[in-house]
Order: C-alpha cells, then sequence, then structure tokens
C-alpha cells in the first residue's frame, strides 16, 4: 500500500469509525422515538411553557439525562467487550462497576442540567410561549435524541481527557445552576457552601454536582494511573508502587468532594471543612509525589503545577489577612486554580505515555500486511491492551 511505513502493523481494538457513527445514530432515533411518544402521553390536551415548574423543559430534561447516560453506558460495555482498555481487566470488579456507575450518571446529569439550561434561556427569548403536545413531542425527541447522540459518542472511546473535561463541565454546569435557581441573592456574601444548605433544587444541585464530580474523579484516578505507568514503562522505570500512590492520591480528592457535597455545612461543619480542606492538602501532596517521583516529568508541568499553588496561596491572603474579597472569593479562585491544573496534569500524563497506536513489528523479516491486523507474536502487548 502506497505511504504506508514499511515494519509497522495496525492493531485495532474496539469498533471502527464507522460503527460507532452507526451506533450513535441508532441510539439517537430510538431516543427521538421514546422521548417523542412519552411526551406527547405526558401532555394530553395540555399547553406547556418551555421552562419553570411543570414544564415542557423539565420533561425533556428527564428523557435526555435518562437518554445520554444509558447511550454511554451500553458504548462502553460493548467497546470493552470488544476489546478496548483491556488494563481495565486487571482491576477489581466492584471499582470496574463503581466507575461505570459514576461516569453514566455524571454523562445523564450533565445533560439533564445542559437541557434545563437550554429551556430557561429560550423561555426568556419566547415569554408566554406554551407548546401542544404534538409541538413537545417533537421538541422533547430532537433534544434526547441530540443528547443521546452524544453520550453514545463519548461513550465509545472514554479517555482519562474526556473524564477531566467531563467532571469540569459537570462541576461548573452544576453550580451554575444552583446559583441562578438559589433562592437567596446574597448568598454569596457567606461561601459557597451556603448554596448547599439551601432546601429545594438550588441546594439539591449543588450537593449532588460535587458528589458526581467527586465520583467522576475516583474513576479518573486509575485512567491517570495508566498513563503514568505506561509512560514509566516506556523509558524503562516501572514503578507499580507509585502507580498505585497517585492512583489512591486522586483517588482521595475526588472522596473528599463527595464527602463535602453529602454533608453541607449547616449538617456537620466540622465533617464538610474537613473534607473541603482534605482536598486542598491531597492536591499539595499529589504535586509533590508527581514532580519528586515520575521520570522524566514535563518541565511545564512542573512550573505550572508551582504557578497553581502559588496562587491558591495568594487567593487565600487576599481573603485574611488583607480582605479584599470574602471566602467566596478565595474558593472561587481556589476552585478554578484547581481544575485548570486538572486539565493540564491529565491532559500532560496523556502525552507522557508513550503512544503507541501502531506497533513496530517484531523483527526486521516480519512485516506483515499493510492495514491487516496482526496478532501478537511471542507474548508482544499492542497499545490498546494499555490504553
Amino acid at each position: 500500500m502506497p505511504g504506508t511505513p514499511q515494519g509497522w502493523r495496525f492493531r485495532p481494538a474496539g469498533s471502527g469509525s464507522a460503527a460507532i457513527e452507526s451506533r450513535a445514530t441508532q441510539l439517537a432515533v430510538g431516543a427521538f422515538v421514546v422521548a417523542a411518544i412519552l411526551t406527547t402521553l405526558l401532555m394530553p390536551g395540555l399547553r406547556l411553557p418551555l421552562a419553570g415548574e411543570g414544564s415542557l423543559g423539565n420533561i425533556t430534561a428527564w428523557c435526555a439525562g435518562a437518554g445520554a447516560g444509558l447511550a454511554y453506558l451500553l458504548a462502553h460495555l460493548v467497546e470493552t467487550k470488544r476489546g478496548l482498555h483491556r488494563w481495565r481487566g486487571e482491576l477489581p470488579r466492584a471499582k470496574r462497576i463503581f466507575d461505570a456507575f459514576a461516569l453514566t450518571l455524571a454523562t445523564g446529569m450533565l445533560a439533564y442540567l445542559a437541557i434545563m439550561a437550554i429551556a430557561s434561556l429560550f423561555q426568556l427569548g419566547f415569554q408566554g410561549l406554551t407548546v401542544d403536545p404534538v409541538g413537545g413531542g417533537v421538541l422533547a425527541g430532537a433534544a434526547a435524541a441530540a443528547m443521546t447522540y452524544i453520550g453514545a459518542l463519548v461513550g465509545s472511546r472514554v479517555t482519562s481527557e474526556s473524564i477531566a473535561l467531563l467532571a469540569t463541565l459537570q462541576l461548573f454546569t452544576g453550580t451554575m445552576a444552583s446559583m441562578v435557581s438559589s433562592p437567596d441573592a446574597s448568598w454569596w456574601q457567606l461561601h459557597f457552601s451556603q448554596l448547599g444548605n439551601e432546601a429545594g433544587q438550588s441546594g439539591y444541585r449543588f450537593n449532588v454536582s460535587l458528589i458526581i464530580t467527586g465520583f467522576v474523579l475516583i474513576a479518573l484516578s486509575n485512567y491517570i494511573g495508566n498513563d503514568v505507568r505506561r509512560g514509566l514503562v516506556a523509558r524503562d522505570a516501572d514503578d507499580p508502587k507509585l502507580v498505585r500512590l497517585l492512583s489512591w492520591l486522586f483517588a482521595a480528592i475526588g472522596i473528599c468532594m463527595a464527602i463535602a457535597g453529602a454533608v453541607p455545612d449547616a449538617e456537620n461543619i466540622v465533617v464538610h471543612v474537613g473534607a473541603a480542606s482534605g482536598m486542598l492538602v491531597v492536591f499539595a501532596v499529589l504535586v509533590f509525589v508527581s514532580l519528586r517521583r515520575i521520570v522524566d516529568v514535563p518541565r511545564e508541568l512542573a512550573v505550572f503545577s508551582l504557578i497553581v499553588v502559588v496562587g491558591i496561596v495568594v487567593a487565600v491572603l487576599l481573603w485574611v489577612p488583607f480582605g479584599y474579597y470574602n471566602l467566596t472569593g478565595t474558593e472561587f479562585m481556589a476552585a478554578s486554580l484547581l481544575f485548570a491544573w486538572l486539565t493540564v496534569y491529565v491532559r500532560t500524563l496523556a502525552a507522557y505515555a508513550e503512544p503507541r497506536g501502531i506497533a513496530p513489528a517484531a523483527s526486521g523479516l516480519d512485516r506483515g500486511t499493510a492495514g491487516v491486523p496482526a496478532a501478537p507474536t511471542n507474548g508482544e502487548r499492542t497499545a490498546e491492551d494499555d490504553r
């Protein structure tokens, strides 16, 4: 085949791009039909507004969230069965189940919040508009189809970068939804945790977003550990103990965040503040261990990590003793810096892992046939075994 490098063999795992698109489209069509019929049945003779209590937006959000979550789970299970992420087979079954549950829940919740936000925005633009059952069914079906399609695509190719993005979007969207729906306009004069102390949807959205984001970070921990392991192996510096330590430290951040969401400070301030403070402490330890122990860690990561740590210290000092802003400002700055670091950290480690999308032949005499999958020889592992 012209243009194919000699000495390389393609080792695909999982479904091809065409199969992934076909599956996502089929699931989207199915979601459209189910959501349209269900919404029409729930609106017999009614005309509902786009947003608000008992609105079309509420029905649509639930349909879209369920469709996106189920599509993600189905795609993830199919791709796992077809050989993607074989390394996860080494994890305990309970951890694999928890990860699938956490990512499915986060995908569905994010789709739910996105549709709620879109419905509220359109309600502001079309004030006084109500929709009949037929129109409502079409709108709900279209929204559910779109979110189901996205969920199926995301579930087909799960990476550490995509999980980190999911965690960031989940926390940001959930916090914003809680802020705009808060009945207390002066909540920001105290702290972000005040959002979780409120009764009703505002407090529910904030606390659930913290819990789900924590679950996603726990799921992400093993993906990060795998990226580190691949990078170390490529540099002949395999260190299983370091990989386990980094995975547990990252998971600890997620555990602390989930506890902070499950226990609002109005219920137990000691547990809530302890969990929130624990996140910062574990973060500092994770940064230290990563920079000290990972072989050939990129200098840019070290520099950026130092900038983030200094930034958090400055953010605290601007609150106490300078009094430039209140605790809410400090929390906002610290959270922004932490998740900026999370994004850079995850993407850097993904690049740190040696890319082996195609693997060189075991010997110069066995070049195989270009474009034809070749079976591993002599116990040889493929890149997809480690991804």
